[in-house]
């Protein structure tokens, strides 16, 4: 007897999930709100009301790891069809697996590809599970990074010293913004777009974090009268996010030749990643590339153990600056120093560099 009232009970826990089905719904692809992943159509086929709540699983489809779960207020389910959203279902009580991911209820799903499962049951005498239903969809910025300077199908007459653009946005739906840059020869009649996937790179760096680069004459020259390629593509943290269109440039053929010390150290923000730039004389050229306001700033060189040379304050104004520094007698040829300059705001931006012996 006791039998035939459990296989009664499963035949009616049965019967009962297939009259109550659930549809999620979330654009497969694009830029998607938290608030979105409740917008849900419930389908009641049994006569009968439920007292419910609509649980949230939400992974990354990637890795299978899980980024939140959540669970709604109790709620009203009558026959028929009905149309959810985070206002019928609030209070809405989250639990986040994963960092990185806002806690506003309208917060923007970080970039990724992600699975939601959801689970809704009635919960008047006892849990009973009514419907599950799961649904893929993707992130993607609203806008890639797009490229700045230099201009695309530019004709230079001075090698480029920054590659700058503008970041992919909205920038809140990223964890940790980084950036790979490539710059590659175009080889004849070929697309530029092919150059970047196939040619060996002039340069490429990972995981900048500022969106320029500095370009030092360090690095690899550029030759005249030949195209290059640069392309950004971003990531969030170690994956991949957007990408920038690819762009060209070349040196005109007319260029004055580079002679002297007119190769200028590029400032750099992050010391811990500097080249050394090697000069000829005792002036030092340098190029700085202001991102706020005009201010008074100050600019001095110091050994590599941090006692300070030589030091003047100069007025700065917003983008690029070029300015001599005369080097003191102190200065000791094949030996490093460093060059920092320190703006109103206390931000330091500097370079390594020695006289050539």
């Amino acid at each position: 007897m006791k039998i035939f009232i459990l296989f009664i009970f499963i035949c009616f826990s049965f019967c009962l999930e297939a009259q109550v089905t659930l549809q999620p719904i979330i654009p497969p692809v694009g830029l998607i709100q938290k608030n979105q992943l409740w917008n849900v159509v419930v389908i009641n086929g049994a006569n009968e009301t439920y007292n419910c709540k609509l649980a949230l699983v939400l992974k990354d489809r990637t890795t299978n790891a899980e980024v939140l779960t959540a669970t709604t207020a109790v709620f009203t389910l009558g026959t028929g069809s009905k149309q959810l959203n985070i206002n019928a279902l609030n209070p809405i009580q989250y639990n986040y697996s994963s960092q990185g991911y806002d806690n506003n209820i309208e917060g923007l799903i970080v970039v990724g590809n992600y699975i939601a499962c959801y689970n809704l049951t009635n919960v008047t005498d006892k849990v009973l599970n009514l419907a599950d239903e799961c649904v893929q969809f993707d992130v993607e910025p609203l806008s890639p990074p797009m490229l700045i300077s230099p201009g695309d199908s530019s004709i230079l007459d001075v090698a480029p010293t920054q590659f700058s653009w503008i970041p992919p946005t909205p920038s809140g739906m990223f964890k940790r913004l980084q950036y790979n840059v490539i710059i590659t020869p175009v080889s004849e009649g070929q697309k530029a777009a092919e150059a970047v996937q196939q040619n060996i790179p002039l340069y490429s760096e990972a995981n900048l974090i500022p969106n320029m680069l500095n370009y030092s004459p360090a690095y690899s020259s550029f030759e005249k009268d030949k195209w290059y390629a640069w392309q950004i593509v971003a990531k969030d943290d170690n994956n991949y996010a957007a990408k920038s269109e690819v762009w060209v440039f070349k040196m005109s053929g007319n260029a004055p030749p580079a002679s002297g010390n007119n190769n200028y150290i590029s400032l750099n923000k992050r010391f811990n990643d500097q080249s050394i730039y090697y000069i000829n004389n005792d002036v030092l050229s340098i190029r700085y590339y202001c991102e706020e306001k005009d201010n008074i700033s100050t600019i001095a060189v110091y050994s590599t153990d941090k006692k300070l040379i030589q030091k003047k304050s100069l007025k700065v104004l917003y983008g690029d600056n070029f300015f001599s520094l005369k080097l003191k007698r102190k200065i000791q040829k094949g030996q490093l120093f460093i060059v920092e300059l320190t703006g109103e705001n206390g931000k330091k931006y500097s370079s390594m560099f020695s006289i050539n012996n």
